[in-house]
């Protein structure tokens, strides 16, 4: 799968979650599979949102 790359600004955790629409706690567990990728202030979250419309859709299509 190829994933897109879409670039925003953020200081920390907090602001990714907000721009995610997730948790801390997801955006860490995100970091930490590499679905979030750093370069200084400027994140590559494209992936993350990918992943995450994925989930969702799956979450709810089996439900």
């Amino acid at each position: 799968m190829t994933h897109r790359d879409e670039l925003v600004v953020a200081a920390d955790s907090r602001d990714l979650s907000e721009v995610l629409g997730c948790s801390e706690d997801v955006v860490d567990v995100l970091r930490d599979q590499g679905m979030v990728e750093s370069h200084g202030e400027v994140w590559n979250v494209g992936p993350a949102r990918d992943y995450l419309r994925d989930a969702a859709w799956a979450g709810g299509f089996w439900d």
